[in-house]
């Protein structure tokens, strides 16, 4: 029976409205359908022994070898490593698993998801969304725990799109390839930019999916492109990655969320900002340490525009961060403000895990008064002290 519209009142009316879109929206944030691989397949978990693939995976779709393991699953002499969980899985040789997602057409997204090597030091996981893709690769082990996990951010094109991850890799074992589990997704805000601060997300509050059970934070390996960045307003310059912690396992100078730098010089995080030509301005950022038992000396080299000064970390009584300032002149209406480690730091603990000083709080403001000015301006304001001095004299 069909029911008149008069007959719904404008709170059921909204109500409806409100569930139709409920219905049709993209996906939540978190652990994507089956992204952590424990979802029981048909017949249930293989057993220990290793398998030549699954016909299935709940949740995804699989091309190619694809096995399901399982945590102290061995292969020869070697313990596969299962990040999270009891089940991850592995990629053969170009093999692939993907599944449908549902996005916000034009909004940007950032993947989690951890990532083991097996076989061969120079694996790799070709990650898409669509026409986005990028490859990371999985060479350098940041953690002494066999694995790590990263992030990758992308715009949606389409408000559906298939999320793939790819081995491309081609080893004499079929078998071999990396470990993939815990895939997750968030929606990513572009924070505003204060009329105090020319850095967006200053305090690096805004970034990927963080789990809340794991230790290691997050990898953000090379990303050229801000506007896909999986730190909004940040880009990682370098070919190799920075950290992203958060204060429940690290120490965190301001809020929730800051950046921990790695790798020297091959670990680089950088924004472009607005700036005024030859205006003058002040860069300052706190210098932390993560709480992670890293071996000193932590030390962070900063630039700003033609200005660049490395600061050395050391904390007054028990603090565990400090302030640090640099003035610069802007040059164009764009600066490049930037950051890397000076040392190469592994953690005293087991002398194999990489990490390094905290950067949490960018801050860039203009300085009031003549420095901003041209020299024409400065000409004309010698001009009228001078007028001044000779009223005062007559």
């Amino acid at each position: 029976m069909r029911v008149p519209w008069t007959r719904f009142t404008p709170f059921s009316l909204s109500l409806l409205l409100l569930l139709a879109h409920l219905a049709s929206s993209a996906v939540e944030d978190g652990l994507l359908n089956n992204g952590d691989f424990e979802t029981t397949p048909t017949g249930g978990f293989a057993s220990a022994a290793i398998g030549e693939g699954v016909a299935s995976i709940p949740g995804w779709s699989i091309n190619g070898t694809v096995e399901l393991v399982s945590s102290g699953q061995r292969q020869g002499g070697m313990i596969l490593i299962v990040p999270q969980g009891e089940h991850a899985a592995r990629l053969g040789n170009d093999a692939e698993i993907s599944q449908t997602v549902q996005f916000e057409k034009g909004s940007q997204y950032a993947i989690t998801f951890s990532a083991a090597r097996t076989c061969a030091q120079m694996e790799a996981l070709n990650v898409s969304v669509g026409s986005a893709t990028q490859t990371i690769e999985l060479q350098t082990l940041y953690s002494v725990e066999g694995w790590d996990a990263y992030a990758w951010g992308f715009q949606a094109a389409d408000e559906e799109a298939r999320l793939a991850f790819r081995n491309p890799g081609m080893e004499d074992d079929p078998t071999c390839g990396p470990i993939i589990d815990s895939i997750a997704i968030k929606k990513l805000f572009t924070p505003d930019r204060s009329d105090d601060n020319e850095v967006l997300n200053w305090d690096f509050e805004e970034g990927p999916w963080m789990f809340p059970n794991t230790s290691l934070g997050i990898l953000l390996p090379t990303n050229l492109d801000e506007e896909t960045s999986p730190l909004p307003g940040w880009t990682v310059e370098s070919n190799r990655a920075v950290r992203f912690i958060d204060s429940a396992h690290y120490s965190v100078p301001q809020g929730k969320r800051a950046v921990e730098l790695l790798s020297g010089k091959e670990g680089i995080l950088s924004q472009m900002i607005q700036t005024t030509p030859n205006k003058q301005y002040n860069l300052t950022f706190t210098l932390g340490s993560a709480g992670d038992k890293c071996q000193p000396p932590l030390a962070v080299m900063a630039f700003a525009g033609d200005q660049a000064q490395n600061f050395h970390y050391s904390p007054v009584s028990n603090a565990t961060s400090q302030a640090a300032n640099l003035t610069f002149t802007a040059r164009a209406e764009r600066t490049r403000v930037a950051f890397y480690s000076v040392y190469y730091n592994m953690r005293s603990d087991d002398h194999s895990s990489l990490c390094g000083p905290v950067l949490d709080e960018v801050r860039v403001w203009g300085l009031s008064g003549a420095a901003g000015l041209s020299s024409g301006g400065s000409k004309i304001i010698g001009l009228i002290m001078g007028l001044v001095v000779s009223w005062v004299l007559l």
